[in-house]
């Protein structure tokens, strides 16, 4: 969803760049995110203090998948107009995609001081605070979103996920239900419950679930995880087997489903198999326990100890797998 422009452009911008700025937000509104970033550029050469242009600007970068040029636009945007909350926003989206979420709550931490009623921001920043590992304080930016956007999709399936998170399965599927009444085809929502459901041994419904998500995604590679998850649960090794083969086929890193084949080939006693896919799941399981634990020691060195800590927490989340 392109931003909507809360900073809204000033009385002396000239006509001509505001008239390419609403046209790189019609392109960008039509996933023509080249088109868009194209005609910000040109607005920007009619306004170079044009400070939205730079935030739209930024926005089609990220969809391009540039998000360190999207993070310089929007700061850029931030020199010229530094209330503009639509760039804190935005730069905040930019460094939760490249994982710097210590940053991200700074940047949210602004946009709440230049309006503390802005949803975006609360969701954000709650985002953020999960993805370092502090679920209460998530689920309390969630809840102040809702406040102000009652029917705020993605604050309720984050709040929901929170509450996973501390494995309070029931209220986390009370999140997806109060979010699938209002749009039944929310995946995130759909999948999500699905996860919970299995979390909580109810794998009967989790497959009615999965099915569901898997008609909106076919190929979703970890709704078919979960479903041969669910089937392998259920003693339906053969069934579960087919799913899990077609969620690595997708993505071979998942070593959650490389265990899960393991022990379904194992059970049919198909030995070779099941070997193979455990030395699978163990290769990934090594590499990611060095990545984090050197991605951990880096980021103590530079000072940003709450990354330093969710790094270290993945780490120890795959050595207890």
């Amino acid at each position: 969803m392109v931003p909507k422009p809360e900073c809204q452009p000033a009385a002396q911008t000239n006509t001509s760049a505001r008239d390419k700025y609403r046209k790189g937000l019609e392109l960008g509104r039509a996933g023509r995110h080249e088109e868009a970033l194209a005609a910000f550029s040109e607005a920007l050469t009619v306004d170079p203090l044009f400070a939205l242009a730079y935030v739209g600007k930024g926005f089609a970068l990220g969809k391009l998948g540039r998000y360190e040029e999207e993070i310089e636009s929007c700061e850029r945007a931030i020199e010229i107009d530094p209330s503009c909350i639509d760039a804190w926003n935005t730069k905040a989206f930019a460094l939760g995609v490249l994982g710097r979420f210590e940053e991200k709550v700074v940047c949210c931490k602004q946009a709440l001081r230049i309006d503390p009623k802005n949803a975006l921001a609360w969701n954000n920043k709650g985002v953020a605070r999960g993805m370092l590992g502090h679920f209460t304080e998530e689920i309390r930016c969630c809840d102040q979103a809702l406040s102000l956007r009652p029917r705020y999709l993605s604050a309720m399936v984050n709040k929901g996920y929170a509450l996973g998170r501390l494995k309070r399965y029931e209220e986390e599927i009370a999140c997806y239900d109060r979010a699938l009444k209002i749009y039944p085809y929310y995946f995130s929502a759909v999948f999500n419950r699905a996860v919970a459901l299995n979390n909580l041994k109810r794998y009967i419904e989790a497959l009615v679930m999965l099915d569901q998500a898997l008609e909106i995604d076919p190929d979703h590679a970890k709704a078919l995880y979960q479903k041969g998850l669910s089937l392998s649960a259920l003693g339906r090794h053969v069934e579960a087997i087919q799913f899990l083969e077609g969620a690595l086929a997708l993505d071979s890193t998942i070593a959650d489903a490389w265990v899960v084949l393991s022990n379904s080939c194992f059970m049919l006693g198909i030995l070779d198999e099941s070997a193979r896919a455990f030395d699978k799941a163990y290769y990934i399981d090594v590499h990611e326990v060095r990545s984090g634990f050197i991605k951990g020691m880096l980021l103590l060195k530079t000072g940003k100890f709450d990354d330093a800590i969710r790094s270290f927490s993945e780490v120890l989340g795959i050595l207890l797998r």
